[in-house]
């Protein structure tokens, strides 16, 4: 039977899409080997990802996080690259599929050297312009500039939207993608809840995610909340949150703002649904964050929630809704007090529309090809 890895460098405990890849495919190929190497989280309080495909074996490689030492981080580079180029020697699989720069390292050593009939899958969570490259970690910069190699030749190129794509290409030129593909990020259908009820006060509002006061609008919107006294509630779920941040929000001694434990990814609906309004909060300070739809977005809807997204962020302004509800909305989240309450949360004339953003649907095309044999 023919082998195959997936490289996530990242603990998958921190990234759904991945998750859900793994477990689209299982259920696809659940006697396929899928063997998947990444590193181990050292939050605490986050599950172990497990796949529920018998066939597929999750090898963490080293420990990653904000707070290990220099030699933890050191520790487990020379573990996760030199480990997996081991794997790959000995598993000699028909097709790789890397996520993101910082674990392609490996790979290419493998394709270039080792085994030219490999099939390379290439996936962007997320999008880096060159100029971030140039200034961010130098191995990081020396990867990319070896990876670039693995284009022309990679069966597959993905990026999260459209406009990631089309600008990491414009970026990479005169290097060519052969075969580019978008594949966004979505919840499976099992998340899917009807419309929440708008008309119960307060309004419960819910962010879920990573907070920061420098690159999101944690401050304007934690004052509007508590500037309409009672009227809404808003309850964080985060276990990245920064200390400015939470000494921030603790600064304000309000009832009507509420920071609670983060929740694992597949408790996550059962949390969501209990709200009424999913609230998106990137200043898109960076061009990843500017063309960006977020997990959040999707998985907000799958849950029957309204969205409120600041309207700086251009990747979301194809999603936004029309006299249908759950409604995605554009707000100008620097000046909040302008806009009316009622009339955000009124359903008056409004049509109920069916969210139809799963992942089931959005991997369907790499799944495909990713499983089949070469």
């Amino acid at each position: 039977m023919n082998k195959i890895a997936i490289l996530h460098f990242s603990p998958l405990e921190l990234y759904p899409p991945v998750q859900n890849f793994i477990e689209v495919f299982g259920k696809t190929n659940p006697t396929q080997s899928l063997y998947i190497f990444t590193t181990t989280s050292i939050t605490k309080e986050l599950d172990k990802f497990t796949a529920t495909a018998s066939g597929t074996r999750i090898i963490r490689l080293g420990k990653s996080g904000q707070h290990i030492t220099s030699y933890q981080r050191i520790q487990t580079y020379l573990l996760f690259y030199l480990g997996s180029f081991l794997y790959l020697l000995w598993l000699q699989p028909s097709r790789v599929l890397y996520y993101e720069t910082i674990s392609s390292f490996p790979v290419y050593l493998y394709r270039r050297f080792i085994n030219k009939k490999v099939a390379v899958f290439i996936h962007y969570h997320e999008y880096t312009t060159p100029g971030e490259f140039e200034k961010g970690m130098m191995l990081t910069k020396w990867f990319h500039r070896l990876e670039k190699w693995l284009y022309p030749i990679a069966k597959w190129v993905s990026h999260t939207n459209l406009f990631r794509m089309q600008m990491f290409e414009k970026d990479i030129s005169p290097v060519t993608i052969t075969n580019p593909q978008v594949v966004p990020n979505y919840p499976p259908k099992s998340w899917y809840q009807p419309a929440n009820d708008m008309k119960a006060m307060p309004l419960k509002i819910v962010y879920a995610g990573s907070l920061s006061m420098d690159t999101m609008y944690t401050g304007s919107f934690a004052k509007w909340v508590v500037a309409q006294n009672g009227k809404v509630i808003w309850h964080i779920y985060a276990y990245n949150i920064s200390n400015e941040a939470k000494t921030y929000l603790q600064s304000l001694q309000t009832n009507f703002i509420e920071l609670k434990e983060g929740v694992n990814y597949r408790a996550l609906p059962q949390i969501l649904t209990q709200y009424q309004v999913g609230v998106i909060l990137y200043m898109g300070h960076i061009p990843n964050y500017m063309y960006n739809a977020p997990n959040k977005l999707f998985e907000y809807l799958a849950c029957g929630l309204d969205v409120w997204y600041p309207d700086i962020m251009t990747g979301i302004h194809a999603y936004d809704t029309n006299k249908t509800f759950p409604k995605v909305m554009p707000l100008n989240f620097n000046n909040l007090h302008n806009f009316d309450l009622d009339t955000v949360v009124s359903r008056e004339g409004y049509t109920f529309h069916n969210p139809k953003f799963f992942c089931e649907d959005a991997l369907a095309l790499l799944v495909e090809r990713f499983g089949e044999a070469v």
